[in-house]
């Protein structure tokens, strides 16, 4: 018998695209796990997604481990999946106390709970709440909880936002398999690779995603250091993906790190994340000389009205400077662009593909505008009586789900395939891909791109997820719940207790 069981769903949804994802270590539940152990209780990883497990291999383990407790990590993709592994653990262990947490979960901590499988819902970071859990403290007194009393939901004020993240230990990488897992194709340059993230929360106030207005705080560069140079040590790492949602935001702690970095002289390449608006020649320079060989931006959009509306207002001038500053370096740029915003036409998506073309970035990355819960997007959606699915399979950014007259979704799926056909079928592009070549490896993932991107089909992974697919969710909410009539913004939810 096992203490704890943090379990981690699949994107179930994004199988026939996996090549274009990546798949790496579940961050937030092993940051939990590495807590949980260090207070001295044993803890177990399901890596369903990274491991491709089917529901026997879940039951099977379940059965081995007897876990008292069991923690589900829940992003909106995989939310029906969860369900009904949140099930299963009822089925298999029945007194076994579940709670889950994640984006989604926190956004919806209601619907959530209408699956009676659920006993909580934790609100922000997992570390302490879960401990509390574990320690088997009365559900009132854990602040960022969300529980059921008879029929009503009882939401505990929300838990102080920790600053102090060096008291977390490192990951608990462990417990998992590196086999099992693989970064995006043309986002690394050396493998093995691994996530890792130095910093939590965003100062941004993009409408479409989650982390918009949720304080931000960082760990030391002296501890990302020495993580860094414990996992080059002890397996072999030799690629880095930072998944902070804006790397270079703490100017003064990115350069310690830099500097850092390039004092070690590791074996080390790595890739981060930045906003137009947060990059200058000095970072630049500090980061090439510290092992980056690639910053992703996301620009979202080429048109100056729809970057207002999106809370994204940056000049496209601060782009052009950006792009400059990264190319200056010998620094590779990856951009994300999304079409199908509120109030987007086939001309305002046409200015976002033209400064794809114009800014001449390395890779263009694509995505159709996704309106996840707790963000103002998915408010102003269902304000708006526009939302046209909750079909939570659809949520892995390839779907389109909400109306516009001026936009209909055949019209964005037309304009998807053009763009994608129009920016990689340049010669100076398939020139600058060539070149980028190191590996077999490198080949591999851009033929299977290439394949994906042209014809929209993709190759299989292996492993059988019939079992977490064609789910509906209505079939595992058994308790009839008050929802509340208005959406949730995750910022709130986290540090403002609003409820109402």
């Amino acid at each position: 018998m096992i203490d704890v069981a943090l379990i981690y769903p699949p994107w179930a949804v994004l199988d026939d695209r996996s090549i274009l994802q990546n798949s790496l270590p579940p961050l937030g539940i092993l940051s939990i796990a590495s807590y949980l152990e260090s207070k001295n209780y044993s803890v177990k990883i399901y890596d369903i997604h990274g491991q491709k497990l089917e529901e026997d291999d879940l039951r099977k383990r379940l059965r081995e481990d007897k876990p008292k407790f069991i923690g589900i990590s829940v992003l909106t993709n995989m939310c029906i999946p969860a369900h009904k592994i949140a099930k299963i653990c009822k089925e298999e262990l029945p007194d076994t106390p579940v709670i889950t947490g994640g984006p989604h979960a926190e956004a919806l901590p209601e619907r959530m709970l209408r699956n009676s499988s659920i006993d909580a819902v934790c609100r922000g970071d997992g570390e302490e709440t879960m401990l509390e859990f574990v320690n088997g403290l009365d559900y009132e007194k854990i602040n960022g909880l969300s529980f059921r009393q008879g029929n009503n939901v009882v939401h505990t004020p929300p838990r102080s936002v920790s600053k102090a993240l060096d008291t977390y230990p490192l990951p608990s990488y462990h417990l998992v398999d590196f086999d099992y897992y693989f970064p995006a194709a043309g986002s690394y340059r050396n493998l093995p690779a691994i996530n890792m993230l130095m910093t939590r929360g965003c100062p941004g106030k993009c409408n479409f995603c989650n982390s918009a207005k949720t304080t931000m705080r960082s760990r030391s560069p002296e501890s990302i250091v020495e993580q860094i140079k414990f996992l080059h040590r002890t397996y072999g790492i030799r690629q880095v993906q930072f998944y902070d949602d804006t790397f270079t935001a703490a100017k003064n702690t990115c350069l310690r790190f830099c500097e850092l970095m390039e004092k070690e002289n590791l074996d080390i390449t790595w890739v981060a994340y930045i906003r137009g608006d947060c990059f200058s020649d000095k970072i630049a320079a500090a980061m090439k000389r510290a092992g980056c060989h690639q910053v992703l931006i996301g620009v979202e959009t080429g048109n100056p009205d729809i970057a207002k509306s999106i809370g994204k207002p940056i000049d496209r001038q601060k782009y052009i400077e950006t792009i400059k500053i990264a190319r200056k370096h010998d620094i590779e740029v990856r951009a994300t662009f999304i079409i199908g915003h509120l109030g987007d036409t086939w001309e305002t998506m046409c200015d976002t593909l033209n400064f794809a073309i114009e800014l001449d970035v390395d890779l263009f990355q694509l995505s159709i505008c996704t309106p996840y819960p707790g963000t103002q997007l998915y408010r102003d959606v269902v304000n708006q009586g526009i939302l046209n699915s909750y079909d939570w399979n659809k949520y892995g950014q390839g779907d389109v789900l909400f109306d516009q007259k001026q936009l209909p979704k055949e019209v964005i799926f037309k304009f998807e395939r053009y763009a994608f056909r129009k920016f990689y079928l340049r010669p100076v592009v398939i020139f600058r891909m060539l070149k980028r070549i190191t590996s077999w490896y490198h080949i591999r993932d851009y033929f299977r791109a290439a394949i994906f991107l042209l014809t929209g089909h993709q190759k299989k992974g292996t492993g059988d997820w019939a079992c977490w697919k064609d789910l509906q969710e209505d079939d595992f909410l058994d308790l009839p719940l008050l929802e509340p009539s208005h959406p949730r913004l995750t910022y709130q939810l986290r540090q403002e207790a609003t409820f109402s």
